[in-house]
């Protein structure tokens, strides 16, 4: 029976399709058209978050009587915009009027109740890739397709940036320092071939840096690097892993090209991966394949080993036991023999093989 190997893809040239939607609970409007072509900067969709509404008693404070209202003592109007602080109502001549307990505008004011609503906060949904609308979901945003260079990490920080892909000084991130290199790292996703250590989160916020790819980190930075606002993604897991010579040799390769950084935090409930998406050069107007999801293990397959010791690596699958291997640890499972870059040879249990995708 053959076996399928979860799927991270590091693909050169590839057809990439993905959704950029506005958040659920948005009211927004797309502003493409299906079959338009977008570049990476392009804003796709526009929308508003709902915001929170505020109740204020208001009867008490003015000394409304029976029949009396209190949109009658109003001293804004209905839908107008007001800052904090701001006198809402009052009585003529009264000495301490109601005010705004928030930025925002007053939705009903009626009986003895005045309502307000928080100022919606804006959003300008960018297309993040370059390449052509496919696809358009009405008030909710659209499907883009592109042709570029598709990287996939295994954790992510939440946060999505666009900037150009720079590689770290030979001295590491941690040596990103003083004015001339500030200027030459600020705004850009930076690719370090070692591990994030605290000081290159701290580099991060000093040097303007809005992104960075690295191959691990300690666990227990996690909380602060969720806290960040520029993106970091791990293409190995978590430990002091070096990144793969086949990585890092692919995004040396994309050195100053526009990219996207989705640090997509990965989820039980979803397949989605971080990822970053080197976007088109001159060659935008070619057309590849759609990377193939179900790719079977076969003997010559190029693969990622997942787990220690030789988590990071990479190898070839040379030879594909029908039986089960007796490992040291005692278990008895199916395995293939893998011939690392280094020519080790080592039988590695199926469930820690990653393919690169195809």
């Amino acid at each position: 029976m053959p076996f399928y190997p979860d799927q991270r893809h590091l693909l050169e040239a590839t057809t990439i399709r993905r959704e950029r939607h506005l958040p659920e609970f948005t009211a927004g409007k797309v502003t493409v058209a299906q079959n338009v072509s977008v570049n990476i900067r392009e804003i796709v969709a526009r929308g508003s978050i709902a915001s929170a509404y505020h109740i204020i008693e208001a009867g008490q404070s003015v000394r409304l009587k029976k029949n009396e209202d209190i949109s009658e003592f109003l001293l804004v109007d209905l839908n107008q915009i007001v800052d904090a602080g701001t006198p809402l109502a009052a009585r003529p001549k009264q000495r301490k009027p109601i005010v705004a307990p928030i930025r925002g505008k007053v939705v009903y004011a009626s009986g003895s109740r005045i309502i307000m609503q928080e100022t919606s906060e804006e959003i300008q949904l960018e297309a993040g890739v370059e390449g052509k609308v496919v696809a358009v979901q009405t008030g909710r945003g659209v499907t883009l397709e592109t042709y570029g260079t598709l990287v996939q990490g295994v954790w992510g920080n939440g946060m999505l940036v666009i900037g150009q892909l720079k590689m770290e000084p030979e001295e590491g991130l941690d040596h990103i320092f003083g004015d001339a290199l500030s200027m030459k790292y600020r705004g850009t996703i930076v690719v370090t071939r070692r591990a994030l250590k605290e000081t290159g989160l701290v580099t991060m916020v000093e040097q303007g840096i809005i992104g960075v790819i690295a191959p691990s980190m300690d666990a227990a930075l996690i909380p602060q690097a969720q806290a960040h606002t520029s993106a970091v993604m791990l293409t190995e897991g978590f430990g002091d892993i070096a990144m793969s010579a086949l990585t890092f040799n692919l995004l040396t390769k994309f050195a100053d090209r526009p990219t996207t950084l989705d640090a997509y935090t990965p989820s039980r409930w979803e397949s989605r991966r971080p990822e970053a998406i080197v976007n088109p050069s001159s060659r935008a107007g070619e057309k590849t394949a759609a990377p193939k999801i179900n790719l079977a293990l076969k003997v010559g397959m190029q693969v990622r080993l997942t787990r220690m010791p030789h988590a990071g690596k990479v190898g070839t699958v040379i030879n594909l036991p029908k039986s089960p291997t007796l490992l040291d640890n005692g278990l008895r499972v199916l395995c293939a023999q893998i011939e690392l870059v280094s020519g080790e040879r080592a039988m590695i249990p199926l469930a820690n093989l990653e393919s690169f995708g195809q």
